[in-house]
């Protein structure tokens, strides 16, 4: 009788209650999964780009006019380290100068890092998306 009573004078308020944190918890999975599918669009636009700029020789021309003196310089720095390790014998490889550091820093980190951070934003956005 007496849990009747509660039943009745409480359980409206609280299936309110209740019924308003479900909704909130859907708002926020369905804002997830958008986000996701969003990253996931950005991450496929963005190597369909790259993709059809790989298609001219000019991107080609460009990309390798900045790589093959930077990968030159980085064989050897690598040789010189090999040399100093092994047989004391320094060839005195000097660091690049402070204008072209940046620059060069961005070239290996597109080179080694695009791969990566492209895996694992599609790893994100369908982790997001698989909890639905």
């Amino acid at each position: 009788m007496l849990a009747g009573l509660v039943k009745m004078f409480l359980g409206g308020p609280f299936n309110r209650i209740f019924d308003t944190v479900d909704h909130a918890l859907d708002n926020e999975t369905e804002r997830q999964g958008i986000r996701a599918n969003a990253l996931s669009r950005y991450a496929e636009t963005a190597a369909m780009d790259r993709a059809d700029a790989r298609k001219y020789r000019v991107f080609w021309f460009a990309w390798g006019l900045f790589v093959f003196p930077l990968g030159i310089w980085w064989a050897l720095v690598l040789l010189d380290t090999a040399m100093t390790g092994v047989f004391q014998l320094r060839l005195g490889i000097a660091d690049l100068p402070q204008s072209i550091q940046p620059k060069a820093d961005l070239i290996f980190a597109s080179i080694f890092g695009s791969g990566g951070v492209a895996l694992a934003s599609q790893a994100v956005a369908s982790a997001i998306r698989g909890r639905r």
